[in-house]
């Protein structure tokens, strides 16, 4: 076990994606394997905070004191049976995928950030632009090992509901507490995952480090596709976009059955056309999407069922592109990733906050929800980007004020987590909650909600140790 105590070798476990300040430690410890991590916590009583990749937005990993647990040499990754890949915490997205470039297997989640760790996607609930069908990380993980801040060291498999113990391996059990909170009915990654008669497995994920310490991670895959149809559209204006949407999800799947449904408005675009110079300079809005083809045989037909819906509607279909081969998807996905390193790039440079939204809201509130972020947004006169996934009714709003508007920027992210959470919406559809929208999250909730969530980390954490400052 590795031990880290001297300033400068904590400081970099201090800061991630979110540019949190404030946090400290006490040191760092590194452990070799679970079985040296357990014999730590055992004899540990500080906090505890777990660190990740550092590519989080919420401050998860910042500490509030105590000492940092750094999973960064837990990197096993092999095919554990046909389907099953068991995957060390700290192994990253892109070293997964690399990993199953030579298999016949594909794992969807795509969250933007690749280099995330896959412990880190599990402790937040990761998503993508892929989430429109295949869903998110919860979706694709089958097993893991867990262990609680006192040590006590578990295996959580797929099928153990919630209305059974959970069996420690030192003979203990924990019993999921009476309460009677719910998580929302939309794309969700707000705090603990609540539902009638779900596994213990889907509590853990999404839990922002706070109820244990996943070791190894057992995920399912799919078999690859053999292609992709993709494209992107230019719209003259931005409503035509949202009621394709609309059509788009009355196919229920059939013959046009996107994986991906990606959202630029027209401010978005105009940062884009820096880079992206064949962007229609008469186009106010974009849809990214792509579907998946099982066989090659079938492409043409996918092909051809794209053109003859999209023939009938309100697109620039003249100025849109469509994906000629693997190259093209590749471009139409780093075109869909530049926005936010755009944005990241003018706040550097510009010494400028970003306040960035993650919200969503159930299908029935769709259209009222582009109708609301067009109004509010429009009428504000701040600098903004509106960019996302609008097959699932989750975009990312980024408020970019200068310095003298900032309390202003405030308060209408307020008016816009006010109006969502009216629609019965969640503050975070995929980020998480973490140390930075805790106060949006109560409002979510409730008391009586709050109240029963900690009921949970009680049960499992009753010293209120690990992952200390987040989510509650």
């Amino acid at each position: 076990m590795i031990r880290k105590t001297k300033p400068e070798f904590i400081a970099p476990y201090l800061k991630d994606a979110s540019n949190f300040s404030g946090g400290n430690a006490e040191e760092v410890i590194i452990p070799e394997s679970s079985e040296e991590l357990v014999i730590f916590l055992k004899n540990e009583t500080r906090p505890v905070t777990i660190a990740g990749a550092g590519t989080g937005l919420t401050a998860s990993r910042i500490p509030y004191g105590g000492v940092i647990v750094s999973l960064e040499r837990f990197k096993e990754i092999a095919i554990e049976e046909e389907r099953r890949i068991r995957v060390g915490p700290a192994v990253t997205l892109n070293e997964l995928q690399d990993y199953l470039v030579a298999t016949n297997w594909f794992y969807p989640p795509n969250p933007t950030e690749t280099w995330a760790s896959v412990g880190g996607t599990l402790a937040t609930n990761a998503s993508g632009s892929r989430s429109y069908k295949y869903g998110v990380t919860r979706d694709y993980v089958e097993e893991v090992e867990l262990v609680l801040v006192d040590g006590r060291k578990t295996i959580v498999k797929r099928g153990l509901k919630i209305f059974e113990p959970l069996k420690l391996e030192d003979g203990s059990q924990i019993s999921f507490p009476e309460i009677s909170y719910q998580s929302p009915k939309c794309k969700n990654a707000a705090g603990y995952f609540v539902h009638p008669g779900m596994d213990w497995l889907d509590l853990f994920i999404g839990s922002d480090g706070t109820l244990g310490v996943f070791t190894k991670i057992v995920l399912r895959l799919i078999p690859c596709p053999a292609d992709f149809v993709s494209g992107v559209l230019f719209f003259e204006d931005e409503s035509s976009c949202w009621k394709l949407i609309s059509k788009i999800k009355s196919f229920n799947g059939e013959e046009i059955a996107p994986c991906s449904l990606e959202y630029f408005d027209h401010n978005a675009l105009e940062k884009l056309m820096r880079k992206h110079q064949n962007i229609p300079h008469h186009s106010r809005a974009a849809l990214f999407f792509e579907q998946d083809v099982a066989e090659l045989k079938d492409y043409d037909l996918v092909l051809e069922n794209w053109y003859e819906f999209l023939s009938e509607e309100n697109i620039m279909l003249d100025d849109s592109w469509f994906a000629q081969g693997t190259k093209d998807i590749q471009k139409f996905h780093d075109f869909r990733h530049d926005i936010p390193i755009i944005i990241n790039e003018e706040n550097s440079r510009a010494g400028r906050v970003k306040l960035g939204t993650d919200m969503a809201v159930p299908d029935n509130h769709f259209i009222s929800m582009m109708e609301f972020y067009q109004e509010i947004l429009g009428t504000s006169g701040l600098d903004y980007v509106m960019f996302g996934h609008l097959g699932d009714n989750h975009l990312h709003i980024n408020l970019l004020p200068g310095a003298s508007q900032m309390e202003y920027a405030l308060q209408v992210y307020d008016q816009i987590a006010e109006q969502i959470l009216e629609w019965r919406g969640t503050v975070s559809a995929e980020h998480g909650i973490g140390k930075l929208k805790k106060k949006y999250f109560a409002k979510m909730v409730g008391a009586e909600g709050l109240s029963d969530l900690k009921k949970i980390k009680d049960c499992l954490d009753p010293g209120n140790r690990l992952g200390v400052g987040n989510i509650l």
